[in-house]
This record gives C-alpha cells, structure tokens and sequence, in this order.
C-alpha cells in the first residue's frame, strides 16, 4: 500500500493539472467546463489537505504513544 505522502502529493498535482485545463478551456471559450474543472481542483485539493492533516494526527498519536511506553 502507498503511504500518505505519496496520496497528498498525487492531489496537489492532480488539482495543479485541472486549474491548468480550466484555463485552457476559459480560454477557448467553454467557461462552464472551466468551471467544473476548478470544482474537480478544489475536490482534490480538499482531499489532499485532509490527508496532510490526518496523517500529522497518526504521527502525533504514535509520537505520544512511544513516549507513554518509554516512560513505564
């Protein structure tokens, strides 16, 4: 299984490509794909910061349970 990093990375390039084909597509003159395609950035960029977050939980979790041990 791929770890966290590599998931919150794939979203922050995902969400790069889609503001990058939105521009393209304001440009040629289809705004409401444009559109849809910042929505899918915003997704993905949204779920990228969630895994950033959870996974600094899990290691702040792990950090404590490791000290706890450590101190018995």
């Amino acid at each position: 299984m791929l770890s966290n990093k590599v998931y919150i990375i794939a979203g922050g390039v995902i969400s790069v490509l889609f503001v990058a084909l939105a521009m393209v597509e304001f440009s040629t003159g289809y705004p409401d794909d444009g559109l849809q395609d910042l929505l899918y950035a915003a997704v993905s960029a949204g779920a990228g910061t969630l895994l950033y977050v959870l996974d600094r939980r899990q290691r702040e979790r792990r950090a404590a349970a490791e000290t706890q041990r450590d101190a018995r």
